[in-house]
């Protein structure tokens, strides 16, 4: 199975989020847009996973939770990978005022790397994906509606709990299946 390590994202984000999309879409570019029930701040992509490792990694993801304490995000503008000469992903950026989120991040990094998940090669920037961009169609209009969104105004949201979480790829999008839960503890 395909699994991912992620923070969820509370509906009224997901909400503001797609209104966003809605007013990015009016550019009629060639974007796959993601699903609300699919948006989530990736934290490690694993690639496939044999379910009899799932308990490992729930450990794992016990151990690297160790010290870190519920956390706030904040919503952090809104921009494109690689970069905006050659835009393939839209997406919306995220930021706190400590550590937490690096550190919890760096911590499922290297537990996961002990059981012997390649290491991620690429720094880890955390964002939350709006869309895909296909194709080069309209996309100096779709470009000029990102500009204009830069000033985004949503709320931030508190981070209680990391998830393993299963995607299944089927034609009309991916689907998410929470595997395992842990809660980031107060003490």
């Amino acid at each position: 199975m395909r699994c991912f390590i992620s923070i969820s994202i509370p509906d009224g984000i997901k909400k503001g989020m797609t209104a966003i999309q809605e007013r990015l879409k009016k550019a009629g570019a060639d974007v796959s847009w993601t699903r609300p029930e699919g948006m989530h701040l990736t934290l490690k992509f694993l690639g496939e996973v044999e379910e009899e490792r799932l308990k490992e990694i729930g450990t794992a993801l016990g151990l690297s939770i160790i010290g870190i304490k519920p956390f706030s995000l904040d919503i952090s503008g809104i921009g494109t990978f690689p970069d905006i000469r050659r835009p393939r992903v839209i997406w919306i950026g995220l930021k706190e005022d400590g550590n937490n989120m690096i550190e919890l991040q760096r911590n499922v990094e290297k537990e996961l790397e002990k059981l012997g998940f390649a290491a991620e090669k690429r720094g880890f920037t955390p964002h939350i994906t709006l869309g895909r961009i296909r194709s080069p169609k309209n996309i100096e209009r779709l470009l000029n509606l990102v500009d204009e969104e830069k000033a985004i105004d949503l709320d931030g949201f508190e981070v209680t709990n990391i998830h393993l979480m299963q995607s299944e790829l089927r034609p009309a999008g991916a689907i998410y299946t929470e595997l395992i839960s842990v809660e980031l503890m107060e003490s």
